[in-house]
């Protein structure tokens, strides 16, 4: 028998619920990377030419993609020789002078009046310091230090991303899946290692399972982390999956094959769309957000659709009730890739026909769609971009005369 399906009840309903310290010996390094200190004095075009052709940094180099990149954009410069020094360690303050040059984050915390004990007022980086632990990406050691010289270990610059962009911890039990020396991560880091690994943060060449947490990130590890931090941004464009250099990005090659990225298998390995991405596979839609088109996703995370009444999702999830459910869902999906910094005041036409309408307000930093709003913007995938929201959207079209039997 035929379960009806209240119409007005669902537009009612729909409608109204819209420091980390450590104890690493500092070690002083010798030789300054000149390459961070001084501003670029090439053009633009100059530049690119030599992130393009550093004369260390080869064809077939497995982090040239991500060197060639972040020196486009001055990001990490070379060296007045024309090489690059890919393997050579990187310090605190250093690490601190490419976050600012990467990030533009708003500060959350302020740095004390007298800044850091072992930071002169003339230091090279100063400002870059105060940046990054104003902006939470880094933090100081007891006492008030923050040891610029000293080479930064892989693991505290994963703390330092996860830390700057917000990443929720993820649960570290699955740890072990990905990394063969998880006993290597130290307890204060586990949470952010798992948070990184989840956002695809983490590249480890030559082994994609081999983290080596420990030891000092070197300057192609860091242009390969901080890509994977503004891809995760949605600044960048993930690298395509032919590249080489995807084989070692953690959370894409698992058991030496690529795993899936586009932006369904992106939801439904997140733990926060799991009622959204049940429903786009009880719909059929599922199979369309997986081709290589170009997708933006307004995807209700799980308390959205908790705070509908349970009825109203268990008829949804009726054969019958199929082609509303597939209204719905449509009305969620932009077909095109549209980054929070892309989306402007306006409409926006989705696979659904009907628009959905974006505000914009820079002064909150905030993004609603309709009578949603965006609580994570910039889940980024290989054929698109997902930005959670906190209210199931209804779409205008949704009419009793268009479903005459509900």
């Amino acid at each position: 028998m035929r379960s009806p399906l209240n119409l007005s009840f669902l537009k009612s309903t729909l409608l109204a619920f819209g420091v980390v310290t450590t104890s690493f010996v500092s070690t002083v390094i010798t030789q300054p990377a000149t390459a961070q200190i001084t501003a670029p004095t090439t053009s633009r075009s100059q530049n690119i030419a030599t992130a393009r052709y550093y004369s260390d940094v080869r064809a077939g180099y497995w982090a040239r993609p991500f060197i060639s990149a972040l020196s486009e954009r001055n990001i990490i410069t070379g060296f007045p020789d024309g090489t690059f020094k890919p393997e050579q360690p990187v310090s605190r303050a250093e690490f601190a002078a490419m976050i600012q040059k990467a990030f533009n984050q708003n500060p959350v915390r302020q740095l004390n009046t007298g800044g850091f004990r072992d930071v002169p007022a003339d230091y090279w980086a100063i400002s870059a310091i105060q940046e990054a632990y104003e902006t939470r990406f880094m933090s100081g050691y007891p006492g008030n230090f923050f040891f610029p010289n000293q080479q930064i270990p892989k693991v505290q610059a994963i703390v330092a991303l996860t830390n700057g962009l917000g990443l929720t911890p993820d649960d570290t039990a699955s740890l072990a899946s990905y990394y063969t020396d998880v006993n290597a991560i130290p307890n204060y880091a586990a949470d952010e290692v798992a948070a990184a690994t989840r956002a695809n943060l983490i590249v480890n060449y030559p082994e994609v399972r081999q983290l080596n947490p420990l030891k000092p990130l070197t300057r192609a590890e860091a242009a390969a982390h901080l890509y994977q931090a503004l891809v995760r941004q949605g600044k960048l464009q993930p690298l395509a999956s032919n590249v080489s250099a995807t084989n070692y990005i953690v959370g894409r090659a698992i058991g030496g094959t690529q795993a899936e990225n586009d932006v369904f298998s992106i939801a439904a390995s997140n733990s926060s769309f799991t009622t959204f991405s049940s429903l786009l596979k009880t719909s059929g839609l599922a199979g369309i957000l997986q081709t290589p088109g170009s997708f933006t996703i307004f995807a209700p995370t799980d308390q959205a659709f908790a705070a509908l009444p349970v009825e109203t999702l268990r008829q949804l999830q009726l054969p019958e009730n199929r082609e509303t459910l597939i209204r719905i869902l449509r009305y969620h999906v932009v077909p095109r890739q549209l980054t929070a910094n892309e989306l402007s005041e306006g409409e926006f036409k989705t696979l659904g026909d009907n628009p959905v309408n974006v505000q914009v307000n820079t002064g909150a930093n905030q993004i609603s769609v309709n009578n949603a709003q965006v609580v994570q913007p910039n889940i980024q995938a290989s054929n698109g971009v997902i930005h959670a929201i906190n209210t199931v959207l209804i779409p205008p079209n949704l009419t009793q005369s268009q479903q005459p039997n509900f």
